[in-house]
């Protein structure tokens, strides 16, 4: 399940000033402001309609309320929490059990019944349900149809009367709940606290379930910014069970949990709200007593707008309205409370802040939910969570990573998403202010398809899939690795390019909105290319979509591969769906600007059938760092700090058995401008080369993933044609005996965390 800590980045703060800019606060029931109907505590609710389907899922459920069901919230998709079972002990005389009974011995009795076929909720009380259920087993097996549980039918039912110890190890009751319990560690990691006040609620005063923590912190921020005090925070997250209950959940079942354990409720002002039964007077109906609040309705409406049921329209099925016949009500005034999955609160949260949401995981590596209000942008240390879809058995995927609208140089790192704090030692992409940057990565996923994006700088970013890895077991059908001496296939500024009919114009910029055909030599029968490709001189800010020729069509994408500036010139490394034609392995390109294009194509991926190389996934790590202390593995010299001068050649160890490399190349520093090409140390020379991998930038930063053969000594080389330090970044390795097969996908975006249209 997916699940918010630092989800509304202040919404109680931000949402307070926003209501209270435009509203006129006061202090329900000061003797200096009479209260006007408006502000009059509703002590006779009338409950709103339930909401429907498609008001709940569309996050609109202003005017209507979702209701407490028969299931425990783990049914509606929350975790399921451990509960204090007593440990039973010696075994004692049977004593007879019948309507009115109650204790452990009653749940297992519940427990043995339905196992035998009924649905009693096992909650320790002998009830007219629990009767109904005893009397159709007995007449079910011969036995005298009377409602009570005799030592015969306890015989039956598997059940003997023991005495009980409680609460058992690992349970400390505090007399008000077990928060804090050794038998809780690993529940509570799973709760969530504001990170910021709300109102008079302090920093940490509210502690739900993340995903509904939201909701509660929306409802909170603006109840108080019109004006609503909070007297004495807001009591959430409390590990016992129901309040018309045993609290301590001695001799009762899990049914009768509050959702207060579950961080699904919370409770404000308990002395002027309290839990109180209520019967009626002069012969009215109870519903018709006043109960004691000082709510008023919009109070009450603001919660449902948020999603939460009001515990002021009572337990037991409530009142419906005043006029509701009931001789007893009992109602929570206090109380509010999530009914909900957590899909459903993601669509309220969605359509509250008419905001697209994503997920983010914590330093812990809690994932939860993030909303971001209006020209807001995930800051410096988030850590942002991409599905990507991925087919059962995947295990890593190709992806492309746009970072865009940051306000410093930044970087981002592809990681897991499992605890992990501070500064990281790799990175995937490399940017700085003005300038949208792309990216290549290979990044290891989890069972459910995920991975994670750490950003160093405030920034946004954006994720379109090229392709999975996955074991030859999961997928058959998979696709080796042909390496192939780098082929420049387009250079618009040298050479004519050619478009999907056939036809080719001559040298010279590509115009705006033209799709090109790239063509290589290929000794194989193609699915994908692995290609570089390069934007020169583009006359107005822009992308490159690459695909196959059948699956591009001109007009605006929907996903991209190059993201560039006027005047850039900008690489990234893409492997691109192609096929194989009587030409050679094609696919093409697309951009909406006008510029020069350059194309090097440096391998592809075929039917395994006709062999190639598996991939291995390798946990990232720095190879080489010029700007810090280095040894070339030849010479054994070692370099520190020292800038590399121009036409220099760096050499790099490859793990042992790679036939080539997948690295995330980084030049920084750079003198004047120039490029890096990785390749394999027998085909780098100290003169200027066909291909390169980075396009470097005095003053910046630039990053792209290479796909780069290691020589049969273990070694590849990254050549600088100008002064610049290089920094080396292992992803993974292609080797004969590499585990994991390549894919190919028809690219999507699957993450855009810019507020979207």
């Amino acid at each position: 399940m997916q699940k918010v800590t630092d989800n509304l980045l202040g919404l109680g703060v931000a949402l307070a000033m926003a209501i209270s800019a435009t509203t006129t606060t006061m202090v329900v029931g000061s003797a200096a402001s009479p209260v006007s109907a408006a502000e009059a505590a509703w002590t006779l609710p009338t409950v709103p309609p339930k909401c429907t389907t498609t008001q709940v899922t569309s996050g609109n459920v202003a005017g209507c309320v979702i209701t407490i069901g028969s299931s425990l919230p783990e049914a509606r998709g929350w975790p399921e929490p451990p509960f204090p079972e007593a440990t039973p002990g010696t075994v004692i005389a049977w004593v007879d059990l019948a309507k009115g009974s109650s204790g452990p011995v009653v749940v297992q009795v519940q427990e043995a019944l339905n196992a035998a076929g009924a649905t009693l909720e096992a909650d320790g009380q002998f009830g007219a349900l629990t009767e109904a259920a005893v009397k159709e087993f007995q007449t079910r097996n011969g036995l005298a149809t009377t409602g009570i549980v005799d030592q015969t039918l306890a015989g039956l039912l598997g059940v003997q009367n023991t005495t009980f110890d409680f609460p058992p190890p690992g349970w400390t009751w505090l007399g008000w709940g077990y928060n804090g319990s050794a038998a809780l560690a690993t529940w509570e990691t799973q709760m969530a606290a504001n990170t910021k006040a709300i109102g008079s609620v302090k920093v940490g005063g509210l502690r739900t379930m993340p995903d509904a923590l939201p909701l509660f912190e929306g409802f909170l921020a603006e109840i108080q910014a019109r004006g609503y005090s909070i007297v004495g925070g807001a009591g959430a997250y409390v590990f016992r069970c129901t309040a018309s209950s045993r609290k301590d959940c001695n001799g009762l079942g899990r049914n009768s949990l509050s959702n207060h354990a579950y961080g699904l409720a919370t409770d404000i002002n308990t002395t002027q709200n309290p839990m109180k039964t209520y019967y009626g007077t002069n012969g009215n109906t109870a519903c018709q007593t006043p109960m004691q609040t000082d709510m008023p309705q919009w109070v009450v409406q603001t919660a449902e707008k948020w999603g939460l049921y009001w515990g002021g329209y009572g337990w037991s099925s409530g009142c419906s309205s005043p006029s509701q016949v009931k001789t007893s009500a009992s109602r929570d005034p206090m109380h509010f409370e999530f009914n909900g999955t957590p899909e459903q609160a993601q669509a309220i949260l969605r359509f509250n802040l008419d905001s697209d949401c994503f997920q983010v995981a914590n330093a812990s590596g809690l994932i939860t939910n993030k909303c971001l209000q209006a020209n807001e942008v995930p800051q410096a240390g988030t850590r942002v969570v991409v599905d990507t879809d991925a087919p059962a058995g995947a295990t890593a995927a190709l992806v492309n990573i746009t970072i865009v609208d940051a306000t410093t140089s930044a970087y981002v790192t592809a990681e897991g998403c499992g605890a992990m704090s501070g500064s990281r030692q790799w990175s995937n992409g490399n940017t700085r202010p003005g300038r949208n940057t792309a990216a290549s990565a290979i990044v290891p996923i989890d069972s459910e398809g995920r991975f994670c994006i750490y950003q160093s700088g405030s920034l946004h970013t954006i994720v379109d899939v090229q392709g999975f890895y996955a074991p030859a077991s999961a997928a058959p059908n998979g696709n080796l690795l042909t390496l192939a001496t780098p082929q420049r296939t387009v250079d618009t500024r040298v050479t004519s390019y050619c478009l999907p009919d056939g036809s080719c114009g001559s040298p010279g910029p590509v115009p705006a909105g033209t799709e090109i055909v790239s063509t290589a030599t290929a000794p194989v029968t193609v699915t994908a290319a692995v290609a570089n490709i390069t934007v020169v001189s583009p006359t107005s800010p822009g992308y490159v979509t690459a695909d196959s020729c059948a699956g591009l069509t001109p007009g605006t994408q929907t996903r991209s591969n190059v993201n560039f500036a006027a005047g850039d010139v900008v690489a990234n490394l893409a492997v691109v769906p192609a096929i194989t034609t009587a030409q050679g392995a094609q696919f093409c390109t697309y951009s909406p600007a006008k510029l020069h294009e350059v194309i090097d194509v440096q391998g592809f991926f075929n039917p395994a059938a006709q062999g190639g190389l598996g991939f291995n996934l390798q946990t990232p790590s720095r190879l080489v760092d010029t700007r810090q202390c280095w040894t070339d593995p030849v010479t054994g010299a070692q370099r520190c700090g020292s800038i590399n001068s121009a036409r220099s050649v760096i050499r790099v160890k490859a793990p042992a058995g790679a036939s080539a490399v997948m690295v995330n190349l980084t030049t920084v520093d750079a003198k004047s401008s120039g490029y890096a090409t990785a390749g394999a140390c027998s085909t780098i020379a100290t003169t200027s080369l066909a291909t390169s991998n980075v396009n470097a930038v005095v003053g910046a930063a630039v990053a792209n993933t290479a796909l780069v053969q290691v020589d049969p000594d273990g070694m590849f080389c990254v050549y600088l044609s100008s002064s610049m330090h290089a920094i080396v970044d292992l992803l993974g390795t292609y080797s004969p005996s590499g585990n994991l097969r390549f894919v190919a996908v028809t690219p999507v975006r699957v993450l855009d965390t810019r507020p979207q249209p």
